[in-house]
C-alpha cells in the first residue's frame, strides 16, 4: 500500500521539492513541521541546526538518499563481495546496482538509492561484480529496446 502523505496540501507551496521528499519518504517519520528532525521528527533545540537534530540523523539520510554515500555504505554492507550466488569475484570487482533501473532519470538525491526495497519493490540496492552488472544491464537494456519496438510498431501498423 503506497504510503499516504503526512501533510496538508495547502502547505505545499512552502516546501522545496527536497523537503516535499524528505515528508514523502517511506524511512523518514519528519511530518513537515518546521523546527523538527527531517529524519525523525525531534524538536531540534541547538540554535545552529536547522534541518537535522544530530549528525547521525543527517549521515542516516545521507546513506540512503545520496548516492555516493549509498553505493559506499552498500559495498560495506556487502562487505566488497558480489552478491549472486556462488560468485567468487575479486574484492576490488564490485559495483552498486540499482534493483529498480533508473532507466536514465540520473542519481540525484532520492529514494532511488534506498538500501533496501520497499513492499513493492521499487528502490533497492544489490551490489555486483562487473560481468553480473553488465549482464544485468543489458538485459534491462535489451528490454527498453523491445518496449520501444512495440510502441513504433503500434504506431505504425505497416
Amino acid at each position: 500500500m503506497p504510503r499516504q502523505p503526512r501533510r496538508s496540501t495547502s502547505a505545499a507551496d512552502s516546501y522545496s521539492a527536497l523537503e516535499l521528499g524528505r515528508i514523502e519518504c517511506r524511512l523518514s517519520t519528519w511530518t513537515g513541521a518546521r523546527g523538527r528532525c527531517q529524519w525523525c521528527d525531534t524538536h531540534i533545540t541547538e540554535s545552529r541546526r536547522r534541518t537535522w537534530c544530530s549528525d547521525r540523523c543527517a549521515r542516516t539520510w545521507q546513506r540512503n538518499h545520496i548516492w555516493r554515500f549509498a553505493r559506499a555504505t552498500a559495498k560495506r554492507r556487502a562487505k566488497y563481495r558480489c552478491t549472486r550466488p556462488g560468485c567468487d569475484a575479486a574484492r576490488r570487482d564490485c559495483e552498486v546496482n540499482h534493483i529498480t533501473p533508473r532507466n536514465g532519470d540520473g542519481y540525484g538525491p532520492g529514494c532511488h538509492h534506498h538500501l533496501d526495497a520497499d513492499a513493492h519493490g521499487v528502490g533497492g540496492l544489490e551490489v555486483l561484480c562487473r560481468a553480473h552488472h553488465r549482464e544485468v544491464t543489458s538485459a534491462q537494456a535489451r528490454e527498453r529496446a523491445a518496449l520501444r519496438r512495440a510502441m513504433r510498431e503500434a504506431t505504425n501498423p505497416d
